[in-house]
């Protein structure tokens, strides 16, 4: 039991895969940077679209949408390489395994509701798949907050709260989107979708400290005894 504890404790303490870890925060970053910066841009190159009124799938179906369309792959490489350094971190059982693999459909889902086009618009011809892929990320994100809640709670317990708070704060910002008037649904949007650009901030960076050996995981409770 002893040898137990104390591979177990190695386990915590060797910052595993440091470059791997190093490389999946930076991409993490860097894709929570260009989805904002291309929102940023797309407004200022089409003035008839604001980030008030207009949606992001408003900026995504103009005139200079390739600008939205390269913001949204490189937040889903973002979310791709999170999804990897959670995976190799493995704070958890099951659910933590679950929950990194639903991160990843989700960076599969923004890049084809990107790559395909449709939103919905009243454009002739083509299947409208957006409204069904935002639903089924909404889900999915909510879904991987919770699902790695358990295991982030025994690298620090406030961590727990803030996947909690995040998974909460979607949901409800998503139901205010919902029936939110035409004149503030995009503010209202770009908020509900900060959340997911702030806690992917937050995993990235932590990360980062992981490839350093800062953030290790707390001991289990009660191991010395077992011991």
């Amino acid at each position: 039991m002893m040898i137990d504890a104390a591979a177990d404790k190695q386990s915590d303490d060797d910052p595993s895969h440091p470059r791997l870890f190093y490389f999946c925060g930076v991409v993490g970053i860097a894709g929570c940077i260009a989805v904002v910066l291309a929102n940023i841009v797309g407004v200022l190159v089409q003035p008839k679209d604001g980030l008030i009124e207009d949606t992001i799938s408003d900026l995504a179906a103009g005139r200079y949408a390739v600008i939205m369309d390269i913001g949204l792959y490189a937040f889903a490489i973002g979310i791709l390489a999170a999804s990897s350094g959670l995976r190799r971190l493995h704070w958890g059982n099951w659910s933590w395994t679950l929950g990194s693999w639903l991160l990843a459909l989700m960076a599969v889902m923004i890049v084809v509701i990107g790559a395909y086009g449709e939103y919905g618009d009243n454009d002739v011809g083509g299947l409208v798949i957006h409204l069904p892929l935002v639903l089924a990320m909404a889900v999915t994100f909510t879904a991987t907050a919770l699902l790695t809640a358990a295991g982030f709670y025994r690298y620090r317990p406030r961590w727990f709260w803030f996947n909690i708070a995040c998974a909460v704060i979607w949901v409800v910002g998503a139901a205010i989107f919902w029936f939110s008037p035409t004149t503030i649904d995009g503010l209202i949007e770009r908020l509900v979708g900060g959340v997911m650009v702030v806690w992917l901030l937050a995993v990235s960076k932590l990360l980062i400290d992981r490839s350093k050996g800062k953030a290790t995981r707390l001991p289990v409770f009660g191991a010395a005894d077992k011991s």
